[in-house]
């Protein structure tokens, strides 16, 4: 299975994370936000989606900025991570009932998902170099 998620920053390179609603599964954790590629979809269409579905928005990634492997209780997926740059003007939460711009110390102390967790070290480089 493949997943992908939308590692979003603004101007002041704050990162973005929402907090899964309650009756969700991991409801209570926050998430970059995203989901499942759906069939006959390619990566990039999927997280446009899930931006659209989850936060009313339509983005396009600056870039594919990391992939990794990883296992939940739902079992094994490679997650595959985009930049964005947003401001996210006119945002509306469908799956969070919580958001956040975070500096990278920020994201650390939030019950993260641990796979978003684990993109961490990539995301502080690629901020860094912008």
């Amino acid at each position: 299975m493949e997943v992908v998620c939308a590692i979003i920053f603004n101007a002041e390179k704050k990162v973005f994370a929402a907090r899964r609603k309650e009756g969700l599964s991991f409801e209570g954790y926050w998430e970059f936000p995203g989901g499942k590629i759906e069939k006959d979809e390619d990566a990039v269409t999927a997280i446009e989606r899930e931006l659209q579905e989850e936060l009313n928005l339509r983005l396009s990634p600056t870039k594919e900025l990391h992939r990794l492997t990883w296992r939940n209780k739902n079992g094994e997926f490679e997650l595959i991570a985009f930049a964005f740059q947003s401001e996210l003007e006119g945002m509306k939460l469908s799956d969070h009932d919580e958001s956040a711009w975070c500096r990278m110390e920020e994201l650390l102390e939030l019950n993260l998902m641990v796979a978003d967790m684990a993109l961490l070290p990539q995301v502080e480089p690629y901020l860094n170099s912008l």
